[in-house]
């Protein structure tokens, strides 16, 4: 419930009371469990770094395609944003209010873009391995920095303007930085 009223409200818009009349219990349940906001907002952040983590291992288990992994990590936002424009990633959203956010926070979504960018530069180093990256002299560790920029404000922007066109106009300009295998014969 943290998750969606963070999504929807922002960090400072939500609060304890707001989780407790969602889920019809006393505010006094949270802070047994979660002693301040702080530690709630840590908390469901870690738990959905975790959860990215995991599905980007599965990602990574299903195709040892690069290109199949960008395509797939990009259509999973795409689909989620045509289901509701407004659904981007929790540190997105989270992300662009770092200056008022406590430390612990900060450092949990910092964790998060760093999982990314480094889940990116992995796929990215397959696919010039296999001379599939069409990425030209850019450094591969500055092209993962780039995607990361561009998918997180191709979900801004979809929520911006309530129309998830906005991210498959992203999409489109990020699958061809790695080439199709059937390029490779050629």
């Amino acid at each position: 419930m943290a998750n969606r009223l963070i999504l929807e409200k922002g960090y400072s818009a939500f609060s304890y009371a707001d989780v407790a009349a969602e889920i019809g219990i006393q505010k006094a349940s949270i802070h047994y469990h979660f002693p301040s906001k702080a530690n709630l907002v840590q908390n469901v952040v870690g738990r959905y770094r975790q959860e990215v983590r995991a599905n980007l291992s599965k990602l990574d288990s299903l195709t040892n395609d690069p290109r199949e992994k960008l395509e797939q990590y990009l259509s999973y936002w795409e689909a989620s944003l045509r289901s509701k424009a407004t659904d981007i990633c929790l540190c997105a959203q989270l992300a662009s209010e770092i200056p008022i956010l406590p430390e612990e926070v900060t450092r949990e979504i910092r964790g998060h873009f760093r999982d990314i960018t480094d889940w990116l530069a992995r796929l990215l180093r397959d696919a010039a391995a296999e001379n599939r990256f069409a990425g030209g002299e850019a450094p591969i560790e500055e092209t993962a920095h780039s995607i990361l920029a561009c998918v997180h404000g191709g979900l801004l922007a979809s929520r911006a303007f309530n129309d998830a066109r906005q991210f498959s106009m992203v999409k489109n300009r990020l699958v061809p930085l790695i080439t199709p295998e059937t390029a490779i014969a050629k």
